[in-house]
């Protein structure tokens, strides 16, 4: 399989949407447009080799954000939710590798209809004791299939009332710990492959790209619109991802 992308143009098109969308994601601006990238690659190739493919870029771009906001992170926070995300981890990995690629493409294009259909109306949580925990699972799995453990993690830290930086600090460092974990899993579950890290590698400067265009994005288009329009493409490629399933 990866051999053969090389040559398909439907593959690059939507790998370089994908990717850039992550960069001006991680840049700061529109935080949940990197959700898209998965399930857009899974129209065309497997969901493994899609998340295989996504988390280095992700662990260099974590390793840029790191540098900008780990002076005000909340350790406490991350004890709540740390845990949990690993047993997360764990299942996700799992279900990666145990369900065949149907079951799977449905399992992700549920989570991206869902994931978009959350813009619209954003359910508020009751801060409760062992929220984190929840949360923290739930965003282990997301992370791991999808690369999506940001809108369960915000759904947590709505209730805390963090100062925006402190919000934004232990976000950076969760999903970066989230991802160091995820090269342990997809390893203990055989999904690394030396074709995927050179296929990441050809894509980093469209990470790389994505990043310093989201700086320039905000000064021309509000966070909210931008929002929207990724998430109707996170939605389209959700139901993609069914009918393919179904087909």
């Amino acid at each position: 399989m990866t051999a053969a992308v090389w040559g398909d143009a439907a593959f690059w098109l939507l790998a370089v949407v994908g990717v850039f969308l992550t960069g001006i994601s991680k840049s700061g601006f529109a935080g949940g447009a990197g959700v898209v990238a998965v399930p857009l690659l899974a129209l065309v190739v497997s969901p493994a080799l899609a998340v295989t493919l996504m988390l280095p870029l992700l662990l260099v771009m974590d390793a840029q954000i790191i540098t900008h906001h780990r002076r005000n992170l909340c350790p406490g926070e991350l004890r709540a939710l740390l845990p949990a995300a690993l047993v997360g981890i764990a299942l996700g990995s799992f279900l990666l590798t145990a369900l065949p690629d149907a079951p799977l493409q449905l399992l992700l294009g549920a989570m991206s209809i869902g994931f978009a259909l959350m813009q619209w109306r954003r359910p508020r949580l009751v801060a409760r004791r062992g929220l984190g925990a929840l949360m923290g699972g739930i965003a282990g799995v997301t992370s791991t299939l999808i690369h999506a453990g940001g809108p369960p993690l915000n759904m947590y830290l709505a209730t805390r009332q963090l100062p925006r930086a402190v919000w934004l600090s232990t976000a950076a460092v969760f999903f970066a710990s989230v991802n160091v974990v995820k090269v342990f899993a997809y390893q203990a579950v055989d999904l690394w492959r030396l074709e995927t890290l050179v296929l990441s590698a050809v894509l980093l400067p469209v990470a790389v790209a994505g990043i310093l265009a989201g700086h320039r994005i905000q000064a021309v288009l509000s966070e909210a619109a931008f929002q929207r329009a990724v998430m109707v493409c996170l939605g389209l490629s959700g139901l993609l991802l069914i009918a393919k399933a179904l087909l």
